[in-house]
């Protein structure tokens, strides 16, 4: 079951782009991709720049299989441009 799209502006802060749990048990599968401005990106927390998130850089994109994540997905930007985020969760 894929979640509903989000769409939210994401800043200089940990923005969260979807509560798992509000939409679903845990997600499974992820796919996304940065169409601007590099971005960190965490699962089941909050985004930061201390090496805890991964940075996903503009043009690029990340799927992972098999995964659980049941909490947060949230991001946040890298330099100076806000950046934009596409992608689809599916789960249980």
């Amino acid at each position: 079951m894929p979640a509903p799209e989000i769409r939210t502006q994401i800043g200089a802060t940990a923005t969260t782009v979807i509560d798992v749990a509000s939409v679903m048990e845990e997600a499974n599968r992820i796919t996304f991709v940065v169409e601007l401005g590099d971005l960190y990106i965490n699962f089941n927390g909050a985004a930061t720049s201390d090496g805890s998130s991964m940075l996903v850089p503009a043009g690029t994109g990340y799927t992972e299989e098999e995964v659980r994540v049941t909490g947060l997905i949230s991001v946040m930007r890298v330099g100076a441009t806000n950046g934009r985020i596409r992608g689809c969760v599916w789960g249980r």
